[in-house]
């Protein structure tokens, strides 16, 4: 009788104690050739992500990066990268730990320059749940290739506020098909769940607060605006050089903060000199930005600063300036149709209503 008591007493603690994925996987940098599978799970136990280019998967990678968490009982972010890809295909994959695995989902490779694609716009999320969910499932239904946020993805850096305002099931339907970069907001900053929970691609900058990537035709600078962006510091040379390098047909910058910006947070500073310095001279198209929390499109020198602020973050009154084209006071996100000679954005609301279009030819 002992033994069995003791033997059950064993199998409720193996049982207990089974490694398991928390939050169902999703995708970042991706490449023509590569992308990051991010899993959460509560053990640092081996994960594996099964992929290939049928339901059948046939070939499996390991984590290569594993990265904690501050939660209370801390949890671990495997990162693993896919490696050896065909550019502009469709992969199926699915996380595996243990006994635990995760659903199956399919996401595609960056294209290849000349192929056109559709980008997703988001920024500031924070606050207002509801408004956030509502423009996720919105945007999946555009059917986007790849992704872009503009930072602010939560209240704060908390761990608490990673999962209830950014990692909400509408946004992980999104990102678990769709591959999302992000530029540092200033209310996740770099603390570290920032560091766990995104995986940026590697670039010359050789770090992860601030790169670069191309995708098809479109070369993206996302800099880090919570960072010194003074001429003489890291990030200033390396967005001088980069720019100066890039070679694609577009180009732009992505930024939380904004050089020009009429009402809410105004005109930074140190962006409207690296516009000056850097972005007209290696002729940028776009700047994309969020931090005020509105629509505001303000053309300065032939590039198009957009301020596309407001994915649920309470919003602000925009103001008016020589350079503000167009001003709205509503929730909106965007979408990025880039051809070799053509860049359409499309800015929409909360409600799928359309605000405003861009259109850019060479």
């Amino acid at each position: 009788m002992k033994k069995i008591v003791l033997f059950m007493l064993v199998l409720a603690l193996a049982l207990t104690s089974q490694a398991k994925i928390l939050m169902q996987p999703y995708l970042q940098a991706v490449t023509t050739n590569s992308v990051y599978v991010l899993v959460e799970c509560d053990s640092k136990d081996t994960v594996r992500v099964d992929y290939g280019r049928t339901a059948a998967y046939g070939r499996t990678a390991l984590a290569s990066i594993v990265a904690v968490t501050n939660a209370k009982v801390p949890t671990y972010v495997h990162k693993i990268k896919l490696m050896g890809l065909k550019e502009n295909t469709a992969y199926y994959y699915q996380a595996r730990q243990g006994e635990s695995h995760s659903d199956g989902f399919i996401f595609h490779t960056a294209v290849e320059a000349g192929t056109s694609f559709r980008l997703l716009w988001m920024a500031d999320f924070r606050t207002n749940t509801s408004i956030h969910d509502k423009i996720a499932k919105l945007a999946a239904a555009t059917y986007p290739q790849v992704a872009l946020y503009g930072g602010d993805l939560c209240v704060n850096g908390e761990y608490t506020s990673w999962k209830k305002e950014f990692f909400r099931s509408p946004e992980l339907d999104l990102i678990s098909k769709v591959p999302f970069f992000n530029t540092t907001g200033n209310h996740e900053g770099e603390g570290p769940n920032t560091v766990a929970f995104l995986q940026n691609p590697e670039s010359a900058s050789k770090s992860q607060q601030y790169y670069s990537f191309d995708y098809g035709d479109l070369h993206v600078l996302v800099l880090n605006t919570q960072m010194d962006m003074k001429p003489g510091s890291p990030q200033y040379e390396f967005a001088k050089a980069d720019l100066a390098a890039a070679e694609t047909s577009w180009k732009i910058v992505a930024a939380h903060s904004h050089a020009y910006c009429a009402g809410g947070h105004g005109e930074d500073t140190s962006l409207v000199r690296m516009t000056k310095e850097i972005f007209e001279p290696n002729n940028v198209s776009m700047v994309l930005s969020g931090h005020s929390h509105f629509y505001e499109h303000n053309l300065v020198n032939g590039i198009h600063h957009m301020i596309i602020g407001s994915a649920g973050a309470p919003l602000y009154d925009p103001g008016k300036a020589s350079y503000t084209l167009v001003a709205i006071k509503d929730y909106n996100w965007a979408v990025l149709d880039v051809k070799y000679s053509l860049l359409n954005l499309t800015v929409y609301n909360a409600k799928g209503e359309k605000l405003d279009a861009v259109t850019l030819k060479k």
